[in-house]
């Protein structure tokens, strides 16, 4: 299958939204960048469909609000994996904190590599299905237990 030429540039841009949804630097819904049925998981973490990735999107704004907790998540050496379609994979580093910015800076709370699995339709480019696998973590890496509970509506 032969993409056209502007086919990276634009899953870069999704990637690198979906980064900054996750940091609330961009007013998106979460959900809204994946399919229908899209996925997200991240070791034992999983959420898939709309109505799952809504509510983590929202559970994890909530408690960083609760917690004045901020991220930024630095995607590097993304990169076009072989095969059809549109696969890539990319390495992410944490940096995260809580207060009033600027917060002191201190080591990355984790490292992980990430693969997204993307499709193109009518509305642009969407994951099919994001997956992270952690590398490296330190004292403040989420727990991913809580995440995964948020998605499935358990509260708190």
């Amino acid at each position: 299958m032969s993409l056209r030429s502007q086919a990276f540039p634009e899953v870069q841009d999704l990637v690198l939204r979906f980064w900054a949804v996750v940091d609330e630097t961009l007013d998106t819904a979460g959900a809204t960048l994946f399919t229908a049925d899209g996925a997200l998981a991240i070791e034992s973490f999983r959420a898939e469909g709309t109505e799952e990735l809504t509510r983590y999107f929202a559970a994890r704004r909530a408690l960083s609000a609760e917690r004045q907790r901020r991220t930024r998540h630095l995607c590097t050496n993304l990169r076009r994996l072989p095969g059809d379609g549109m696969r890539v994979a990319a390495t992410i580093t944490v940096f995260s904190g809580s207060g009033a910015s600027p917060l002191p800076l201190e080591a990355p709370s984790s490292l992980a590599d990430f693969t997204f699995d993307c499709v193109e339709t009518p509305d642009g480019w969407r994951f099919r299905d994001v997956r992270g696998a952690l590398v490296f973590v330190g004292a403040d890496t989420p727990d991913l237990k809580a995440a995964a509970e948020a998605a499935r509506g358990v509260p708190a």
